[in-house]
């Protein structure tokens, strides 16, 4: 079972750092999600470099479950 979904706009600088995190769909109903996502986001920094951009911002869907494990949507292969 699901504990927390989380929707998340990371905006990374020129030289790959974290410049901001926005929860679109934030669990706010598990404050901890929240911090152990950006902790996880900043601490994987630095990121590829975006070529000839100032920054750039991705997307990505936490599917996190109540044992502490978590997947990235943009990580599974769906479901047919």
């Amino acid at each position: 079972m699901l504990e927390a979904v989380g929707v998340i706009h990371v905006n990374i600088d020129q030289r790959g750092s974290v410049k901001a995190i926005q929860w679109q769909r934030a669990p706010k109903h598990a404050p901890q999600v929240m911090r152990e996502i950006e902790q996880m986001v900043k601490a994987a920094a630095p990121y590829p470099v975006p070529l000839h951009m100032s920054q750039v911002t991705y997307t990505d869907v936490w599917l996190w479950h109540k044992s502490g494990k978590f997947q990235l949507d943009t990580l599974t292969e769906g479901q047919d």
